[in-house]
């Protein structure tokens, strides 16, 4: 009959405690990681890799209707913010669209790190589009002189979506967003523009 001594059980006993303490270990940092993942989702969590380059990632939906993106903007930058209410006769991006709305972001200049949030809203038969910051709005825009086509409203579209983050340079224009009656075509889009972008199109006219 084989036998075992005191020193091999005492070690049977330590394998067996170690192999349950990394089971346990590992169990506890895949849910704190799933936690950091969903903190940095719902708050949007930028990595700066490059400080002169603009960041933007996109916040998890936390309020019906409402998207809302974490930008990082360096010391420095001049950025335009523009609304436009236009006919959109493809299924993306328009090319140099005019601006209905323009915000100048001069208080950017020294650098920002903000959440911009947009939704729409339908109210009085035509679309209501909201656009702010934590501590400003924006824009508050409703389109004159709306026709709901069989789409009935800006229900057609798309937005940036970013995975974690996304980062621009400072000389790129940033789309966040489109949307349009997909009857009538007409709707509105949002995008951040370069001032020096901006001027250089304008001197061109």
């Amino acid at each position: 009959m084989k036998s075992y001594s005191l020193f091999s059980l005492l070690l049977l006993i330590v394998i067996v405690a170690l192999a349950v303490s990394q089971f346990v270990m590992m169990r506890q940092l895949r849910e704190a990681r799933t936690e950091i993942d969903a903190v940095r989702s719902k708050y949007g969590y930028i990595r700066v890799d490059d400080p002169s380059k603009t960041y933007v990632s996109r916040i998890a939906d936390n309020e019906e209707d409402v998207d809302s993106y974490r930008i990082c903007v360096p010391a420095g930058s001049r950025y335009l913010l523009h609304l436009t209410d236009t006919t959109f006769e493809n299924s993306d991006y328009p090319n140099n669209p005019t601006p209905t709305k323009t915000i100048s972001l001069n208080h950017w200049r020294e650098g920002a790190d903000a959440v911009l949030s947009y939704s729409i809203y339908w109210e009085n038969d035509a679309p209501r589009f909201v656009v702010h910051t934590e501590t400003e709005k924006m824009f508050d825009y409703v389109p004159a002189d709306w026709v709901a086509g069989t789409g009935g409203g800006p229900s057609e579209g798309s937005h940036l979506t970013t995975e974690s983050q996304a980062e621009f340079s400072t000389s790129d224009t940033i789309r966040f967003m489109w949307h349009r009656d997909p009857a009538t075509k007409r709707g509105l889009m949002l995008w951040l523009e370069p001032y020096a972008k901006w001027e250089a199109k304008r001197a061109a006219k």
